[in-house]
């Protein structure tokens, strides 16, 4: 029996639902077309490569697994769209907070053209995911989703107030990127329960389990700042560089010596970090086995979301349980 890798579960999911994925492309596409010839040049530049599209992708499976009228179905398609734009937008928006430069393996869209560029095609893209809304012809589900764009602003402010904080807990720690991750997979898992008319208890389920999702693929991303190697396409420490501080760190401070919890200290309220940072940051992580108490972390919560799946029993609640499952082992 061949091992559940991430990669591989990525791929059974989107041959599952690729039928919607496609038109969801194709909507994608269309809307990013102007009459100002820079916009659609931007856009297709950027979407060219489309990475694993984990948000819309979570949104057909759901809407598959919980609607036995899934093929009849359209409006779950114009908001897995929209899911995918508020995505979009919080990444060229991060870029520039971020100073990025490069994005899916390719130079960022702030790094070959300018920050203006970047933060208007983000604007561009927040407008379009509102009128993709529209077309999902439901307040209710309309008023979910755009609740989520005010909550990523908030995490990105939680998390910019709390750059360089040692002191930050692992409670504040997950609020932050619950808001900044997690709610959008939230969103993205309940929004066809809601378009559909599903009784509350279900809705409630389907956002704790795309919460779940989204704080389980921070956490093991976090994580691979410091553990992953090249081939995740991650560039290693970038986090670090950049005074971030993240469970990794958060859990490595509640083991070190008084010595060396004062020596950390000094290093993430340095306005710079170097090599030698990292190099002695990377050393205390491996002593004090950081990376298997972060897998742990995400795996209370992996527990949490397969109680809620198993209220399903068909071919898309095990995708899930699968995705889980691997995004704790992912290496990308």
């Amino acid at each position: 029996m061949s091992e559940i890798t991430f990669s591989k579960t990525i791929q059974s999911i989107h041959s599952e639902i690729q039928g919607k994925l496609t038109k969801t492309n194709t909507i994608i596409n269309s809307y990013i077309s102007s009459d100002i010839p820079i916009i659609p040049k931007l856009g297709q530049y950027f979407l060219k490569k489309k990475g694993k599209q984990l948000r819309p992708v979570m949104c057909l499976l759901s809407s598959k697994m919980i609607n036995k009228n899934y093929s009849k179905l359209k409006t779950d398609i114009y908001m897995s769209a929209a899911l995918e734009f508020i995505h979009a937008a919080t990444l060229l928006h991060d870029d520039v907070i971020d100073k990025g430069t490069i994005r899916r393996g390719q130079k960022s869209i702030n790094e070959i053209w300018n920050n203006k560029f970047s933060v208007l095609l983000g604007d561009f893209m927040f407008s379009k995911s509102f009128q993709l809304m529209t077309q999902g012809k439901s307040l209710k589900a309309m008023e979910h989703l755009s609740e989520v764009s005010s909550k990523i602003s908030e995490g990105e402010f939680l998390q910019l107030s709390n750059e360089n904080n040692v002191n930050l807990k692992s409670t504040e720690y997950i609020e932050i990127i619950s808001l900044k991750t997690a709610e959008l997979f939230g969103a993205a898992v309940k929004v066809p329960a809601i378009l559909t008319g599903k009784k509350n208890q279900e809705i409630n389920n389907l956002y704790k389990l795309g919460i779940n999702f989204g704080i389980i693929f921070q956490i093991i991303d976090d994580s691979l700042d410091y553990f992953g190697d090249k081939k995740t396409g991650k560039e290693i420490g970038k986090d670090f560089m950049e005074g971030k501080v993240t469970l990794p760190i958060i859990l490595l401070l509640k083991k070190v010596s008084k010595h060396n919890f004062i020596k950390l200290k000094k290093i993430f309220t340095k306005n710079i970090r170097n090599q030698k940072d990292l190099n002695f940051t990377f050393s205390q992580l491996e002593k004090y086995e950081i990376k298997k108490d972060c897998l742990n972390y995400a795996k209370k919560y992996q527990i949490k979301s397969e109680i809620i799946l198993n209220n399903y029993n068909n071919k898309q609640s095990k995708l899930l349980k699968d995705l889980l499952v691997s995004s704790i082992k992912r290496q990308n």
